[in-house]
């Protein structure tokens, strides 16, 4: 019987350490996550601003080409107006005859 209770008490001790040393190893785990997230958000924060600066100098690359573009061609926005009314004027003249088909 002596025994048995020396065995228990040994075994309650045994689980009581295991239970304070996962406590204390759960707590660190906490501790350094907390302690990572902001210096994730800060790197992620990084590479989002890179990635707006990519697209704005690849943006202002293409209004660059255009405007060299429309300086070659001689096009102005008023010649692109008149040609796109000009496109729809030949897609309304085209569903006129459509309709006279059908």
């Amino acid at each position: 019987m002596l025994f048995r209770y020396g065995l228990k008490s040994k075994y309650d001790i045994i689980i009581k350490e295991a239970q304070t040393e996962a406590e204390v190893i759960k707590k660190n785990k906490l501790l350094e996550v907390k302690r990572k997230i902001p210096e994730q958000k800060a790197d992620l924060e990084k590479v989002a601003l890179r990635n707006q600066k990519k697209i704005q100098q690849a943006e202002n690359k293409l209004k660059q080409r255009e405007l060299m573009l429309n300086q070659k061609t001689g096009r102005g926005s008023t010649q692109t107006y008149r040609s796109g009314s000009y496109q729809r004027k030949s897609r309304s003249s085209n569903c006129h005859h459509r309709q006279e088909k059908g």
